[in-house]
C-alpha cells in the first residue's frame, strides 16, 4: 500500500531532469509503481500509486501519448550523464548490445512486428504431415527494441534505447527506415563515455555486422562479436570460411579457460548475487583456440575458437562459439572472460520485464508504447542512482557495502520500498495526531479506490 507521495531522495534525482509540475507527479507516479507493483504494473496501478491522490487511469495514457520521444529521451540521458561524472576514465567499460521484443497478440497494434512464420510450412500442399496434429496458434505480435547496456568499471549499470519502426510504420511517419544493425551502430556512435575511456563492444551474431564494426572502428571502441558462419578470409575467389578452419587443429590446440562467479578482473560488471558467490558456486570451463587472422571487410583481427566440451585425442572438437575479436594484445582467458559479460544484458531483459513490467502494457498507440518503455528504463536508471548513493554512506561497515554492492534491481527495489513505507508510516502518525485526523485519513484512503469500487459511506 502506498500512502507516500515521493521517491526517497527523489528532490536529487529529478533536480538534473528540470521537470515541470505536471510531468513530475505523473513520472512520479509511473517510477512508484513500477518500483512496488512492477509485476503487476497497469494503468490503474500507476494512476493509483499514491493512494491519497489517486488520478484517472485515462490521465496515464494521455500522458503517454503526448510524452515526446526526445524528451523522454532527454531526461534518460541527463541522469547518464550525471551518473558519469564520478566514474574514472581508468579500466574497461563493456557496452553490450542486443534486442528485445514484447510480444502481444494482436495484429491491430500499431509498429508491429512478428516473426512467426506464415502459412504452411511445406510446399507441397499434398504432402502430408506425420508429425502430431497440434492445434494451429495465432500469430504472434510484437514491438522490438535495439538496446545498449554500458557497464562502467565501478559496476554502474546504464542503459540506452532505440525503438525498432518497421517499414510500413516509417511510410505512414514519414521517416527514413533504419535496420536492427544501423540502430545499434547509432547507438555506438552516439555513446556518452570520457574522452580516455577504453570500451570494448559485445554482441551476439546478429550484431556481426559491417556497420556495427565501423561504427566501433571510428570511435576507436574494441569489439567481440560471435561471428556470423558465412565470413571468409580476405584473399582472391574461392575465399575459405572462416569456421571452416576449426578443422585442421587437434585436442592439443585448445587451452582451458575457468570462469567462476565473483572472481577474475571483471567481477565488478558482472555483480554476482550472494546466493551465487557462498560454498556451491559453481564454475564453468571452456576450451578456447585463439588465431590471428586477415578476414574478409575487417581486416586483422583475433579469432577464437570456443567449446565447453573436453576435447579428447582423437577425436574431431565439436566448436560451439567463434569469436570475433579486434584487440591482439589481450590474453585468450581475458577475451573469454569479457565476452561473458555478454550475459548481463539478458539479466538487464529480465529484471526490466519481471520487476519493473517493461512488457505490461496493453495499448495500441506507439506512442504509449514508448513513453511506457522509457519511463521503465527510467525507473531502472533510478535503482542504479539510488545504489550509488547508498555504497558511501556504507563506509567502515564492510558487510553493508558488500550488500549493497552486489544488489540488482529486485533487491534495490525492495529497499526503496522499505524507505517509502517508512516516509508513509510517518505521515500517517503525523496525521493520527490531528484533530479529526482518522476521519480524514478514512476519507482519502477512500477516495482512492475506483467510483466502481467503492462502498457507500
Amino acid at each position: 500500500m502506498i500512502l507516500g507521495h515521493s521517491l526517497p531522495r527523489g528532490k536529487d534525482f529529478f533536480a538534473p531532469l528540470a521537470l515541470s509540475g505536471h510531468c513530475l507527479l505523473f513520472v512520479t507516479r509511473f517510477l512508484l509503481a513500477c518500483l512496488t507493483d512492477g509485476p503487476r504494473l497497469s494503468g490503474q496501478t500507476i494512476a493509483s500509486a499514491v493512494r491519497t491522490d489517486p488520478r484517472h487511469r485515462g490521465n496515464v495514457v494521455r500522458f503517454l501519448r503526448h510524452l515526446p520521444p526526445a524528451t523522454a529521451d532527454a531526461w534518460l540521458e541527463a541522469v547518464f550523464g550525471n551518473l558519469l561524472t564520478d566514474e574514472p576514465p581508468q579500466g574497461t567499460w563493456v557496452f553490450i548490445l542486443d534486442q528485445t521484443y514484447c510480444g502481444h497478440n494482436s495484429s491491430r497494434l500499431q509498429n508491429a512486428y512478428t516473426t512467426s512464420p506464415k502459412g504452411s510450412r511445406s510446399k507441397n500442399p499434398k504432402a502430408k504431415d506425420k508429425r502430431k496434429k497440434r492445434k494451429p496458434q495465432p500469430q504472434s505480435y510484437g514491438h522490438c527494441f535495439v538496446c545498449g547496456l554500458l557497464l562502467t568499471p565501478s559496476g554502474l549499470r546504464l542503459p540506452v534505447c532505440r525503438p525498432y519502426y518497421t517499414q510500413e510504420y516509417c511510410a505512414h511517419k514519414g521517416q527514413p527506415y533504419r535496420k536492427q544493425t544501423e540502430l545499434a551502430a547509432f547507438l555506438v556512435r552516439t555513446l556518452r563515455v570520457p574522452q580516455a575511456a577504453q570500451v570494448v563492444v559485445l554482441g551476439d551474431t546478429a550484431f556481426d555486422a559491417n556497420a556495427l564494426l565501423a561504427a566501433c572502428r571510428d570511435r576507436q571502441f574494441g569489439f567481440i562479436v560471435s561471428m556470423n558462419g558465412d565470413r571468409v578470409l580476405a584473399g582472391p575467389k574461392p575465399r575459405t570460411k572462416v569456421a571452416g578452419l576449426a578443422a585442421d587443429w587437434t585436442c592439443a590446440a585448445y587451452v582451458p579457460v575457468r570462469l567462476t562467479p565473483g572472481e577474475g578482473r571483471y567481477q565488478a560488471q558482472r555483480r554476482a548475487a550472494a546466493c551465487r558467490l557462498g560454498l556451491r558456486r559453481k564454475s564453468r570451463t571452456f576450451w578456447v583456440h585463439a588465431e590471428t587472422l586477415d578476414v574478409y571487410q575487417v581486416g586483422t583481427a583475433r579469432v577464437l575458437y570456443s567449446t565447453m566440451h573436453e576435447p579428447a585425442a582423437g577425436q574431431a572438437v565439436l566448436v560451439q562459439k567463434v569469436l570475433l575479436c579486434s584487440d591482439l594484445d589481450r590474453s585468450v582467458a581475458e577475451l573469454v572472460e569479457l565476452y561473458d559479460l555478454r550475459w548481463q544484458i539478458e539479466l538487464f531483459f529480465k529484471e526490466c520485464k519481471s520487476t519493473l513490467g517493461l512488457d505490461r502494457y496493453r495499448y495500441g498507440d506507439f506512442r504509449c508504447v514508448e513513453g511506457w518503455v522509457r519511463l521503465c528504463l527510467l525507473a531502472f536508471v533510478y535503482l542504479e542512482w539510488y545504489r550509488a548513493q547508498m555504497l558511501p554512506e556504507c563506509r567502515g561497515r564492510p558487510a553493508e557495502q558488500r550488500r549493497w554492492r552486489w544488489q540488482r534491481s529486485h533487491g534495490l527495489c525492495q529497499a526503496v520500498r522499505q524507505d517509502v513505507e517508512a516516509e508513509a508510516l510517518r505521515a500517517v502518525a503525523a496525521l493520527l495526531q490531528e484533530a479529526g485526523g482518522v476521519e480524514e485519513l478514512k476519507q482519502r484512503l477512500r477516495l482512492a479506490i475506483p467510483k466502481e469500487y467503492r462502498k457507500a459511506s
